[in-house]
C-alpha cells in the first residue's frame, strides 16, 4: 500500500456522498471533496494534518504571490500526482523497504542481550485504549477492551498517524510527540457564508500551507529526504546518555513528519475480514510492536499548527487542551497575541500568517482541536469552530484590547457564580470538598453566542470609537446570565435540603457584586450608581 498511490483517505464531496481518495484528487473539480469522513473525529485532524504536511512539503509556494495564484487557481490532479509523486518512495507502508512512520529496521528476533521489541494487540495504537496495567488490574471501566480487535491497512495507518502526532508519555523511554502529549492544533478554515471562497478540501487545506519565505524553526542545510521523513534511515535514538533532537538536527518539514515512537506495524500475519472501525472489507491487521528510545525531539521546537505559550528567557511551550474544552475565553489566544502579566499566549504561525493576507472575504473558521491529556491517560477530545474575521490593521490592537476586557470580564462573573453558589449550598464553603469548574464551564456555554455576536459589532463601531453600546450590552449578557446559573443550581433545587436564608443571602450577594463598580471598571464603562435590584 503506498499512501500517494493508492486511494485510502475517507472523504465527505459536495453532494454529500462519502469516498476514498488518493491526495492528489483533493483538487478535483467534479463534485470535489469538501472534508475527511473517517469514522473517528481524531482522525479527521490527523488526515488534514496529513494532507497540509504534504502539500507544504511537495508544493510549497515560492512568496505570497505564488500562494495567492495557487489559492485562485488550483492544480489539477495531474500536478499534484506529480508534485506527490516525487516523494512516493516514503509513503510506502508495507514492504521490505522503509515503511511511513515507522522504524528504518525490522524488529528481528533479539538476541540475550539485546531488549525485546514489544508486542500489542492493534486496539493500543489508539489513544484512548486501555494501557498493560490497566488490562492487568481488570480497570477498564469506561473504555472497554476488545472493541478493536481488526483494523484495515487504512485505518491502521492512521491511527498510526495519530499517535505520532498527539504521542503522550508511555514510560520509560516511550517519547511524547514534538508538540508534547496531545497537543492543541488551530487550523485556518472556510466560513461558506462569509470567506468568498469555493468551500472546497483543497482550499481549506490551502490556507494553511505557507509560502517558503516564511521562515520555521530548523535546519533547512539538511535537506537530504531522511531529514524530513525520518523513517528513511536509521532512528535516531535517543538511550539514556543518548542524542537529543534539536531543530539544528532536522529539516524544518520535519515538524510535519516527527516520528517519536518506534513502530512496526505487522503485516506478516493478516487476515481477510471486516475492519472494526470502518467496516470495510479488507484485509486487516492485529498486531504491531514496538521498542522505546525512539526520537527524543528538545529544543525551541515551534510547530506552525500549535499556538504557543512565552515566558521571559524560557523556550517556548505549545498549548494543550484543558479540563472544561476549548471555549470563547481561549479566543483572543488562538487569533491574536494574549499577554497575561509575564506569560504571553502567541497563536499558531498559520493563524499568524494568515491575518496578514489580502484576501476578499472578511469572515473565515478557526478549527481548534486536540487531546486533554494527563500524563499518558486521555481525559478527553476536545474540538470547536471559532470565527475568525479579518481585521483592519488601523484597529487591529484596539480590537484585540476590547476582545481582551469583554474576556476578563466574563472570567470575573464566572467566578463570583462560583464562589456564590457554592455559599448557598454549603454553611462552610471554605472547607467544601469537589470540583465546581463545572459552574463555570456552564456559564461560558449560556454566554458563547452572545460573546461572538459582539465581535461583528466591535468591527463595526470601533472605527467611530463608539462600541460603548457594545460593551454595555455585554455587561448586561453577563449580569443576566449570571443570575439565571445561580437560580438554577442554587435556588432551584429541593428546598427541603436547603437552607433559604443561606440562598437568598448568596443571591444578594451576587446581585450586589454584579451591581459593583470592579465589573464595570473591567468593561471601561461609567461608574454610575445604580440600584441593584
Amino acid at each position: 500500500m503506498n499512501l500517494i498511490h493508492d486511494p485510502w483517505i475517507p472523504v465527505r464531496r459536495r453532494g454529500g456522498a462519502t469516498d476514498r481518495i488518493r491526495p492528489a484528487q483533493i483538487a478535483e473539480n467534479d463534485d470535489p471533496p469538501v472534508a475527511p469522513a473517517s469514522p473517528r473525529a481524531d482522525f479527521d485532524g490527523a488526515l488534514a494534518q496529513f494532507l497540509i504536511g504534504l502539500l507544504q512539503t511537495c508544493l510549497a509556494p515560492g512568496d505570497e504571490g505564488d500562494w495567492e495564484d495557487r489559492l485562485e487557481r488550483p492544480p489539477t490532479v495531474a500536478e499534484l500526482d506529480a508534485a506527490f509523486g516525487r516523494h512516493a518512495h516514503a509513503f510506502e507502508v508495507d514492504g521490505d523497504g522503509p515503511r511511513f512512520m515507522q522504524d528504518f529496521e525490522p524488529f528481528e528476533k533479539p538476541g540475550a542481550s539485546e531488549r525485546r521489541p514489544a508486542e500489542s494487540g492493534i486496539e493500543a495504537l489508539l489513544i484512548e485504549a486501555p494501557g498493560a496495567q490497566t488490562l492487568r488490574n481488570n480497570a477498564d471501566h469506561f473504555i472497554k477492551r476488545g472493541h478493536v480487535e481488526a483494523l484495515c491497512p487504512a485505518c491502521a495507518v492512521t491511527a498510526l498517524f495519530t499517535l505520532q502526532l498527539n504521542a503522550p508519555s508511555g514510560g520509560a523511554g516511550h517519547r511524547t510527540s514534538l508538540r508534547g502529549g496531545g497537543p492543541l492544533t488551530t487550523l485556518v478554515a472556510l466560513d461558506p457564508e462569509g470567506s468568498g471562497l469555493p468551500d472546497t478540501l483543497w482550499h481549506q487545506l490551502w490556507l494553511n500551507v505557507l509560502p517558503q519565505t516564511v521562515r520555521l524553526t530548523g535546519n533547512p542545510r539538511l535537506d537530504g529526504p531522511e531529514h524530513i521523513f525520518p523513517w528513511l534511515a536509521p532512528t535516531r535514538t535517543s538511550e539514556r546518555g543518548g542524542r537529543e533532537t534539536t531543530p539544528e538536527d532536522a529539516h524544518p518539514y520535519q515538524m510535519y513528519w516527527a516520528m517519536p515512537r518506534r513502530i512496526r506495524l505487522d503485516f506478516d500475519h493478516t487476515d481477510e475480514g471486516r475492519c472494526d472501525l470502518c467496516d470495510r472489507e479488507d484485509k486487516f491487521l492485529r498486531r504491531w510492536f514496538t521498542l522505546n528510545y525512539g526520537i527524543n525531539y528538545t529544543g525551541a521546537w515551534r510547530h506552525p499548527l500549535s499556538p504557543y505559550q512565552e515566558r521571559p528567557n524560557a523556550e517556548p511551550l505549545p498549548l494543550h487542551p484543558q479540563p472544561g474544552g476549548i471555549t470563547y475565553r481561549h479566543w483572543l489566544g488562538l487569533v491574536y497575541e494574549r499577554q497575561n502579566g509575564r506569560q504571553r499566549v502567541t497563536p499558531a504561525l498559520v493563524v499568524r500568517e494568515f491575518q496578514r493576507k489580502r484576501l476578499e472575504g472578511e469572515q473565515f473558521r478557526l478549527w481548534a482541536f486536540g487531546y486533554d491529556m494527563d500524563n499518558m491517560k486521555p481525559r478527553c477530545w476536545y474540538e470547536a469552530i471559532m470565527p475568525l474575521y479579518r481585521v483592519p490593521e488601523s484597529i487591529r490592537e484596539a480590537f484585540a484590547e476590547r476582545v481582551k476586557q469583554l474576556i476578563e470580564a466574563a472570567e470575573y462573573v464566572a467566578g463570583l457564580v462560583k464562589t456564590q453558589v457554592k455559599k448557598a449550598w454549603f454553611k462552610r464553603p471554605g472547607d467544601a470538598k469537589g470540583d465546581t469548574d463545572f459552574l463555570a464551564d456552564a456559564f461560558y456555554q449560556a454566554t458563547e453566542a452572545d460573546f461572538y455576536a459582539c465581535l461583528p459589532r466591535l468591527l463595526a463601531t470601533l472605527p467611530r470609537s463608539a462600541d460603548e453600546p457594545v460593551r454595555n450590552g455585554w455587561f448586561q449578557t453577563l449580569r443576566k446570565a449570571a443570575l439565571d446559573l445561580f437560580d438554577e443550581y442554587a435556588a432551584g433545587g429541593d428546598i427541603a435540603f436547603a437552607d433559604p436564608a443561606r440562598v437568598a443571602r448568596a443571591r444578594n450577594d451576587l446581585v450586589k457584586q454584579l451591581h459593583g463598580r470592579k465589573l464595570k471598571t473591567i468593561l471601561d464603562l461609567p461608574n454610575h450608581k445604580e440600584k441593584a435590584a
